[in-house]
């Protein structure tokens, strides 16, 4: 008599952990490269001041070009190309001005104004205040950017 062969144990198990694994190492391998394309792209553009230097490597210290790129294109979070100083739509219908109020309560309370058509998924950061001013200004410079 043949005795049956665990799923855990058996060859197909094996076969499936192996696909399982070289998905989620290719996600990781494009992931990667699609963050460097981000935060190449950011750095293509030209500042006028320290501040606004130091709030786009902030931008990429912290990750925020993972979701909000800047050069208009779609992401999770909306695109930081021209979007100071313009009027949005939030989930609750309330329309807000992308202003320094808006930005810095995003950054210190995501959850409480989510813009309409993005996922609420903004974590919270508990930035020092230089370091929201030279994102905010960063964004500001966004709205009519240089490039070289």
């Amino acid at each position: 008599m043949q005795t049956a062969t665990r799923f855990i144990d058996s060859p197909q198990r094996r076969w499936l952990d192996l696909l399982v694994g070289s998905v989620l190492i290719s996600m990781l391998v494009f992931g990667s490269i699609y963050i460097y394309q981000l935060n190449n792209d950011a750095r293509d553009l030209t500042l006028a001041n320290e501040l606004a230097l130091r709030g786009q490597q902030l931008s990429t210290d912290h990750g925020c070009v993972a979701c909000h790129t800047v050069d208009g294109s779609p992401g999770v979070g909306p695109s930081w190309l021209g979007m100071w100083g313009k009027t949005e739509m939030l989930t609750t219908g309330e329309v807000v001005t992308v202003n320094e109020e808006y930005f810095s309560s995003s950054l210190r309370l995501a959850q409480r104004q989510v813009l309409a058509g993005y996922p609420n998924i903004m974590p919270y950061y508990f930035l020092p205040e230089e370091e929201v001013v030279a994102l905010m200004e960063y964004a500001r410079q966004l709205a009519n950017p240089q490039t070289p």
